[in-house]
């Protein structure tokens, strides 16, 4: 563990700095992403700004809903964004095989290979938007409520990267699987509005099947209507290593059925 906490700076930097190379492109990469999202989202403030409350909550709230939203879900993009490359047709170019002659855990040379400056965008716009709404709610913040709600959103990244590792890794055996891992991956802006919104079905499918509410939309209620933040702590970690430990094992699973692409 130590030679890869080690390592992963060295990786870093060596990532930020050929990215750097070409600085107006990763410029209008993270603006791109930054405008898409606040495209987005005034999308759904002016679709529901008629609604004076969404099942109890405001557009004040479902602003700063959204823009915890963004944290997790900007860090897993800046951290492991490789992952899309193992889905989108990457086992048939052998992608793998360069990280296979080394001694080094292949899907940490994977994830640590490429630092995707893109996802900044979506970060300030996060923070942005958690300092302009938080105001506006009067919600009684305490060291023990910052602490968890940090915690959770570092366990959410890591539910994040779980999912696109569980379907990247389906295409060691389909060979690409990138419609399917998008699609599940989207999943996740349902998490940007109340769960209590859906119906039983979706209901149901985003807290036992894939739980993005339970990783993005419980800590925020938790946080808004003070509830017991500690115990929505828990369930966030339970549900972040659980998919966490399957997707290792899908994982693993997959690279024994891997065969280089020869040359």
């Amino acid at each position: 563990m130590k030679k890869y906490i080690k390592l992963y700076p060295y990786y870093v930097s060596k990532s930020i700095k050929a990215r750097l190379q070409y600085r107006f492109d990763a410029l209008i990469g993270i603006l791109g992403f930054l405008l898409e999202n606040a495209i987005l989202f005034s999308t759904m403030y002016l679709t529901i700004s008629a609604i004076p409350s969404l099942n109890g909550w405001t557009l004040d709230m479902m602003g700063f809903l959204y823009g915890y939203y963004l944290i997790p879900k900007s860090i897993d993009h800046i951290l492991s964004d490789q992952i899309w490359q193992l889905s989108n047709g990457g086992i048939t170019r052998g992608i793998l095989d360069k990280y296979l002659t080394k001694p080094l855990n292949p899907l940490f040379q994977l994830i640590a290979e490429m630092i995707q400056l893109e996802g900044f965008g979506e970060f300030i716009l996060g923070i942005a938007f958690l300092i302009i709404f938080t105001p506006q709610m009067m919600i009684t913040w305490t060291f023990g409520k910052i602490l968890a709600l940090i915690i959770c959103a570092l366990f959410a990244t890591l539910f994040f990267f779980s999912i696109k590792l569980i379907f990247g890794s389906l295409s060691f055996w389909t060979k690409r699987s990138i419609e399917v891992m998008t699609t599940v991956y989207d999943i996740s802006n349902f998490a940007k509005y109340p769960i209590d919104i859906f119906n039983k079905f979706i209901r149901i499918f985003l807290t036992f099947v894939i739980p993005f509410s339970v990783v993005i939309f419980f800590p925020v209620r938790a946080i808004i209507f003070n509830e017991n933040i500690w115990l929505t702590t828990l369930y966030v970690v339970t549900a972040s290593l659980s998919i966490l430990t399957i997707s290792y094992i899908i994982w693993k699973k997959g690279l024994k059925h891997y065969e280089s692409a020869g040359s």
